[in-house]
């Protein structure tokens, strides 16, 4: 059995994501509970397409704990005794299942915080960039 976790803590992002300048995307949860109106909500400004007040230019507002923990790898495998080897001529054979980024614990709205990055001035910006890929896999190694 082999498990790997990995992870970081103390670290901001930049959730580029959810910047509103970007008409023509998706838009996060956290829009639904928008300022509308007096005693409405202090953290999320109001969204206008025409945006007068300039609410939603670059600022803190898109800065999030990074921070997260990952169990990036799972292996469990079984390895036939000699006794079975010795029936269908094998010197060995092991059998294994295993998954790779099958949990993340994080606090981090966007999609992964374990972000990509497209150069080395994109480091600490999420630009929704594909996280990566939960994988299943099943295999064997014999050897005659």
């Amino acid at each position: 059995m082999s498990i790997f976790l990995t992870g970081a803590f103390g670290n901001d992002i930049f959730n580029g994501i959810q910047r509103q300048d970007l008409r023509l995307t998706n838009r996060p949860k956290s829009i639904l509970g928008r300022w509308t109106g007096e005693g409405t909500s202090n953290s999320e400004p109001r969204y206008t397409w025409i945006d007068t007040n300039n609410n939603y230019r670059v600022s803190d507002l898109y800065i999030e704990d990074g921070s997260y923990v990952k169990l990036k790898n799972v292996q469990i495998g079984y390895k036939l005794p000699i006794s079975i080897l010795s029936k269908i001529g094998a010197q060995s054979a092991r059998f294994y299942i295993s998954a790779e980024n099958l949990v993340t614990l994080t606090g981090y709205s966007g999609v992964d915080p374990e972000i990509g990055a497209l150069s080395s001035f994109d480091i600490g910006i999420d630009r929704a960039i594909y996280p990566q890929a939960r994988t299943f896999r099943i295999g064997t190694t014999i050897t005659f």
